[in-house]
């Protein structure tokens, strides 16, 4: 019994005289971790937990102790004296691990969600209001990690497509105080149904040609932002062109839904072919889908905001595609350009379902156009039949809803088409130029006329349901899923 009452009363002992050897070197203490802290930078595992490595680097800088005798003392003492300044040092550090994982999670926060078919490794940056700096050079670091940046924004939004080789060129991005968000690009498609009495169905200021009517060229100019337009057609006033597809050098079109699209909107009143809405209206052919009606919304983005740029000669712009997908790039640059003066037309689309859930014809800024099936050029539903639907009634193909602002003719529509020629074509493509062209139409009439007025006037003129058909275009049509208007100009074409 009296051996352990010797070695209790020996550790009790020792305890005391350590503790006294500690209270006089705590400025040794103190160095030590004021040396650690500014001199090892270590995860948090490596601060937080107690594992014997740390008890050991801890140990051996104090005085007068022994690793092997007396690690719990060590320990302990930590805990008095010293310990207080050992634990704030520790709560400093967890500090500003905490402040590194808040600034990362509102880097993550700006990497916006979509909808679509997504590009991979391909993203959209969008840099805040405000911003002067070149979005060239703000690109510059992503661009020396290796970085391509195939397009840069600069007038309908700021900010530039990137195609990024790793996570760490992304992370890059997303933590630069000068981007707003960033959103993957995704992929968009022409809105066409392969295989016209359009014209006089919308009240066209031409709807009855004979050869003692004028020629009429409208003074406008309009964007058909597509896949380019038959730059040497015979029946069509290309007035500029570019395009901002990979791998081609001019805007003609190579699929032939864009010169359909010009067609419809603006074809010349020359005797030849067909005629448009805005017979002969100066035609910007601004090429943003390949040869298979196919591009990605970075594209479509960079022709919108060349056509920003150019807001002072181009009153209205067509978008005859979309994607079942979001975009707030999207959304923005259209918006912008809109501020700047520029009328949008765009498809409701072909899936026959709401197009609140489309992109760009949710967008509460543009005039999103459904389409109709008309077969002879008159209101009453007294045409032949088409496999899209009776005469006078919503196509089957068309989407529908609150977010679709007027209607249109888009079945079996005769236009323009590549090498020349002409042919007949139906989706809500060709619906959107018959209001691009009423677009036009207006503001060369009404100069001074902005987008949100042209808008209301297309709507307030528009054939309603309380319409009482008129026996030639004046009339409504069966519509199942809404009330919006069918497109009639009969009101101020022939003034």
């Amino acid at each position: 019994m009296k051996d352990p009452i010797r070695i209790l009363v020996f550790s009790a002992l020792l305890i005391i005289l350590t503790l006294y050897t500690i209270s006089n070197n705590s400025y040794s203490v103190f160095n030590f971790v004021q040396g650690k802290k500014h001199s090892r930078v270590a995860d948090e595992n490596d601060i937080v937990s107690s594992d014997n490595n740390e008890k050991i680097r801890t140990e051996a800088s104090l005085p007068n102790t022994s690793i092997g005798e007396s690690p719990f003392i060590a320990t302990n003492s930590m805990q008095g004296g010293g310990g207080g300044i050992i634990s704030h040092s520790i709560g400093d550090l967890r500090s500003a691990q905490d402040i590194a994982n808040e600034v990362k999670h509102f880097a993550q926060a700006k990497l916006r969600e979509v909808l679509g078919e997504i590009i991979p490794h391909q993203y959209i940056v969008v840099l805040k209001n405000g911003v002067t700096e070149n979005p060239q050079s703000v690109a510059q670091e992503a661009i020396g990690m290796g970085g391509h940046v195939p397009f840069v924004y600069d007038s309908a939004i700021k900010g530039f497509t990137i195609n990024i080789p790793d996570k760490l060129v992304l992370n890059s991005i997303l933590s630069n105080p000068l981007v707003d968000f960033v959103e993957p690009d995704v992929k968009v498609q022409a809105f066409s149904q392969g295989v016209s009495t359009g014209y006089s169905r919308v009240g066209g200021p031409l709807s009855v040609l004979d050869s003692s009517h004028p020629q009429v060229s409208v003074n406008a100019g309009i964007a058909i932002i597509d896949t380019g337009i038959d730059l040497t057609h015979p029946n069509l006033n290309v007035y500029r062109q570019v395009s901002f597809v990979p791998g081609t050098s001019t805007a003609n079109d190579d699929n032939g839904h864009g010169t359909a699209v010009a067609g419809i909107a603006a074809a010349e009143d020359n005797s030849v072919g067909v005629v448009g809405i805005a017979p002969g209206a100066r035609l910007w052919a601004i090429k943003v889908l390949d040869s298979s009606g196919t591009g990605s919304m970075s594209t479509i983005i960079q022709g919108i905001d060349y056509v920003t740029q150019n807001a002072g000669q181009i009153d209205v712009a067509n978008l005859s595609f979309g994607c079942k997908c979001t975009s707030a790039a999207l959304d923005t640059a259209i918006n912008n350009s809109v501020a700047a003066g520029v009328t949008y037309v765009v498809a409701a689309g072909n899936s026959g379902e709401d197009a609140s859930s489309w992109s760009p014809a949710s967008n509460p800024n543009v005039i999103s156009v459904a389409a109709i099936v008309d077969t002879d050029g008159k209101c009453g539903g007294l045409g032949p039949k088409t496999s899209y639907g009776p005469d006078d009634s919503l196509a089957k193909f068309s989407n529908f809803g609150s977010k679709v602002t007027i209607a249109a003719p888009g079945v079996n529509i005769h236009s323009t088409y590549i090498g020349g020629s002409y042919a007949t074509l139906s989706g809500t493509s060709l619906a959107a130029p018959f209001v691009t062209g009423a677009a036009a139409l207006y503001r060369s009439l009404n100069p001074t006329a902005t987008p949100e007025q042209i808008r209301s006037a297309l709507v307030s003129l528009g054939s309603t349901p309380t319409t009482n058909c008129d026996g030639d275009g004046h009339g409504y049509f069966t519509n199942p899923h809404g009330d919006e208007p069918l497109l009639y100009i009969g009101g101020f074409a022939h003034g």
